[in-house]
Formats: C-alpha cells, sequence, structure tokens
C-alpha cells in the first residue's frame, strides 16, 4: 500500500441543479465578479468509501457550463472530492482556538499512535527519531516554518507535516489521515477528533474497509447475476408454459373454451412431470404468467399464439359517430 495515494474512491450519489437570477433569495452574490448575472448551482450528493454521503455546491456562469458538468459526472460515476481546506500558507490553522500557552504534548509518543508514526515515516514525511523530512521542509519553506514555530512552539512539526499534506495529498490517504490525527491530537488538542482519526487510520492502513469493499462488490455482482438469472427462467417457464398449453388444447380442443386458466392447470402438470428441476419453482405464479403472455409482456411471438388458441381478437373500433359522447 502506498500511504501518499487515495484509498477510497468518492462516487456521486445524487445530483441537482438550480438556476438563479439576481434578486432570488439564494443567488451567489459573492460567487462570481458581476452579481448582476445569473448563476446556476449543481448540488452533487457524494459518498466516499464507507463514510457518510457528503453534499457539494458547484457554481456556473452559464447554463451549459452546468449541463457539461452533469453529464460529465453522472449517478454512479467517479469524482474528486472537493478540498475543503483553506490555504494555510495565508492564515492560521483554527484561527482565535489556540492558545500558546498550552503546555506542548509530551515527545516520547505517550498517549500518540505509534501506527500515525509509522505511516508518516514510510510516507516520507516524517520519523520519530529524525523529525520532518526534507521534503516537508523544501516544500513549506523557511520563512513558513518560523511562523509555525512560533505560532505553535514544540508542536510545529505536526503543524508542518499536516500543511505539506493538505497542500499535496488526498485527502483519504494513510498519510494525510495520520497528520489530520496528530494536528488534532498536538495543535487542537481535540481528543475527540483525534481519536476518531486514529480509528479512520487503522480501518485503512489494516485493509479493513476496502475488505468490506470489496465484499459489497461481489455481493452487488451476485445480485444482478442472480437478477438475470431469475429473469431467464421466468422467460423459459412462460414459453414452456405456452407449449404445454397448445399441446393440452391439440389433445381436447374443446377444453378452451373453459378459459386459459383451465388449460394452464392441465398444462402445469405436463410441465413439472417433463422438467422438474425448471418448475421446482414458479407454480404458484402461472397466473402472473398468463397475464404476462396475454398483455405482450412476454413478446409478442407468446402473445399471438395465445390469442390463436383463444380465439382473442382486438376490439373493434366504433365509427366515430358509434361512440358515446
Amino acid at each position: 500500500m502506498s500511504y501518499t495515494e487515495a484509498v477510497r474512491k468518492t462516487v456521486v450519489i445524487g445530483v441537482s441543479v438550480s438556476h438563479t437570477k439576481p434578486g432570488d433569495p439564494m443567488h451567489p452574490l459573492a460567487a462570481f465578479e458581476d452579481p448582476s448575472k445569473e448563476a446556476w448551482r449543481v448540488f452533487v450528493r457524494t459518498r466516499t468509501g464507507l463514510l457518510p454521503e457528503t453534499s457539494s455546491l458547484y457554481l456556473f456562469r452559464t447554463e451549459a457550463d452546468a449541463n457539461a458538468f452533469l453529464k460529465e459526472h453522472p449517478v454512479g460515476s467517479e469524482i474528486e472530492p472537493i478540498r475543503h481546506e483553506v490555504d494555510l500558507r495565508e492564515i492560521s490553522f483554527v484561527r482565535g482556538s489556540i492558545d500558546r500557552r498550552f503546555a506542548p504534548r509530551g515527545g516520547g509518543g505517550d498517549g500518540d499512535s505509534p501506527l500515525a508514526y509509522d505511516v508518516l515515516d514510510q510516507a516520507g514525511l516524517s520519523s520519530y527519531r529524525s523529525g520532518v523530512s526534507k521534503l516537508v521542509l523544501d516544500a513549506i519553506g523557511p520563512k513558513r516554518i518560523e511562523d509555525l514555530k512560533s505560532q505553535f512552539g514544540e508542536n510545529w512539526t505536526a503543524a508542518a507535516v499536516y500543511e505539506y499534506c493538505c497542500l499535496n495529498l488526498p485527502s483519504s490517504s494513510p498519510a494525510y489521515v495520520a497528520a489530520l490525527y496528530q494536528f488534532h491530537y498536538y495543535i487542537t488538542m481535540d481528543d475527540f477528533a483525534a481519536g476518531y482519526f486514529w480509528r479512520d487510520l487503522e480501518t485503512l492502513v489494516h485493509g479493513v474497509e476496502s475488505a468490506a469493499l470489496h465484499s459489497l462488490e461481489m455481493r452487488k455482482k451476485a445480485g444482478i447475476a442472480g437478477s438475470e438469472k431469475s429473469a431467464q427462467a421466468r422467460d423459459t417457464r412462460r414459453t414452456d408454459l405456452m407449449r404445454a398449453m397448445e399441446k393440452v388444447a391439440k389433445n381436447n380442443p374443446d377444453i378452451c373454451e373453459l378459459g386459459p386458466e383451465a388449460v394452464a392447470k392441465l398444462a402445469i402438470k405436463i410441465c413439472s412431470d417433463e422438467s422438474p428441476a425448471l418448475w421446482k419453482q414458479g407454480r404458484g405464479q402461472v397466473s402472473e404468467y398468463i397475464g404476462e403472455i396475454r398483455r405482450g409482456e412476454a413478446g409478442g411471438e407468446l402473445k399471438e399464439r395465445f390469442e390463436a388458441m383463444f380465439g382473442i381478437k382486438p376490439l373493434r373500433r366504433l365509427p366515430l359517430k358509434d361512440r358515446i359522447a
């Protein structure tokens, strides 16, 4: 597993579009340089892996652009998730919520997840022994590093690695989740959030979610295959029933006057004797099969054979003058 690559897919599960004009309550006044123009909003519901579904809003200047986006991202397609992280080079982390008077958490990894250290180490971003990697230091730059040191003291390394991941890695990569865990543990000191991302990291690294997704996909394929097999068996039973009904009618033409149900009652015994495996199921659906044959849902050929057997003709259209007003 590459700890810097995405391990979850984000799939579209719902889309809707709305048109707004200047003056409408939901018109995105600040979205465009000229708020006097119309706008098209596309709401996209997505699910990433087994995480809860999320909603995102996309704004477009023209209807053509909105329709092009809808065509490119139909339900069931994979989509790049919106990165909600702000550019951390411009503003502080969680502005106003950090108090530098907090003592830094212990540097011995006590209470921290060794898994997070291992993931970030193997991803080449940081090491417990050597600290932040040259890759991260070069990407962040000396000026930004000094700012982080000034703001977060001894915990600046967690902030630096998290900032690097925000700017460079997919949000479902294990390295990103590990950095997010350490960010909440060391910077925001939010143990609830840290615990959530710790568990999420374990799920990703140990393959729990990938195994679950594989199992769901296999069940889905089995369900599709089962549905196709069931449909094929139903089609075969209707054809077999029609053949047996014709056999009954040939032996005793007068029985057709009693109607399709009477003929089918004798025909089903022939079907069961000749093809017991096929009719192990479906005997209780004979009335449904007759209805589907009569209405043409089983195909035009069976319908014609049914009508020929029972003398059913289409209703004669009355001349216009004879119709009831």
